[in-house]
């Protein structure tokens, strides 16, 4: 399984999303009726045991779409 399949899994298992295709980078809260505080922490800490990172709180608190999301995967050096 690619990293990119593996952050598809966690985003659907996190905010109880049904169709991987359904993911848009531009997406967020706003359009993502499951994304909400809890699945936010649910999301961070699954991202950190799969990848095996530590993030800092800044990084987890500009998570504002899933393009941002990859953006900081990628930040700290998770290939996607």
């Amino acid at each position: 399984m690619s990293n990119l399949e593996k952050l598809n899994k966690i985003i659907c298992d996190a905010f109880g999303i049904r169709e991987v295709e359904s993911i848009k980078d531009e997406h967020g809260p706003d359009e993502i009726e499951g994304w909400d505080s809890m699945a936010h922490v649910e999301l961070v800490t699954q991202l950190e045991e799969t990848f095996e990172i530590a993030m800092e709180v800044i990084d987890v608190s500009r998570m504002y779409t899933i393009g941002d999301i990859k953006k900081i995967l990628v930040k700290y050096d998770v290939e996607l």
